[in-house]
């Protein structure tokens, strides 16, 4: 019998936080250490999936015909073998899923009974890059998975929406402990803001155990992106600040399960 397969949101209501790289590179590193992953790609911009090095060229078949249950289509057809221990569900017209979505009287179940075979797939983890807005699909996902993991650009725009995703969480009837790791993310400790802003992240999760060491801006983390790689492929040295968030990851899941 398969194991209990994990499921995490990369979720955070402002845009332009880093979520797509944190959800690829999350994944990446966590099949790197022999978990098998699915990575589901739910941002409309498919940064994930670009990220990768696919696009929608590459595809026949996504998310969209599994969400809108097209004939004749199984989830097996949908996914991408991406890398080792890494494969990709690719989407394409998520705000057309997100329309449909409003027409479903039972949300909170919608992804669980269109996602049903992934448990029988194998996976030991499900990693979803979500679109930044409330919106029904984010919704959907929220009632679906496991936890979310919530990166913060440590900027003054972004620290000061951190509640948000609590306010989210709350107008869903969902417990706040859902969220599972706090990222800060895009940190320069060159400049005072960045030293500043850390702080206040820091303060305001004191007593917690969700925050993880921040990852640092590079240049090198924004390049990859763009060449359909990871650092994991590329610099070894900016790998290290997302096996950070893969360990944080993993222990914590060892613990719960004990």
């Amino acid at each position: 019998m398969p194991g209990k397969v994990r499921k995490y949101a990369v979720l955070n209501n402002k845009g332009g936080v880093g979520k797509s790289t944190i959800a690829v590179h999350v994944a990446h590193g966590l099949a790197i250490k022999g978990k098998k992953v699915l990575l589901v790609d739910m941002d409309g911009q498919n940064d994930a999936s670009l990220f990768l090095g696919f696009t929608s060229e590459d595809y026949n078949n996504s998310l969209y015909d599994i969400l809108t249950g097209r004939e004749g289509i199984n989830l097996s057809e949908c996914i991408i073998n991406a890398r080792d221990n890494l494969d990709l569900l690719p989407s394409r017209n998520i705000d057309r899923i997100n329309s449909e979505l409003y027409k479903e009287t039972r949300i909170d179940l919608f992804l669980k009974e269109k996602l049903k075979g992934l448990e029988e797939m194998s996976y030991d983890y499900v990693i979803i890059d979500c679109g930044p807005q409330r919106s029904k699909i984010n919704d959907a996902i929220l009632y679906f998975v496991d936890g979310i993991i919530v990166p913060v650009q440590v900027e003054t725009a972004s620290v000061r929406a951190i509640g948000n995703i609590y306010e989210y969480l709350a107008d869903l009837h969902l417990n706040s402990d859902l969220v599972s790791l706090i990222v800060p993310n895009m940190y320069d400790q060159r400049t005072v803001d960045g030293k500043e802003n850390l702080e206040f992240i820091k303060e305001f999760f004191a007593g917690t155990d969700l925050l993880v060491q921040p990852v640092h801006r590079r240049i090198k983390i924004a390049e990859v992106g763009k060449l359909g790689k990871t650092v994991y492929e590329f610099d070894e040295e900016s790998s290290k600040q997302f096996n950070r968030i893969v360990e944080r990851l993993v222990n914590s899941d060892a613990e719960a399960k004990q």
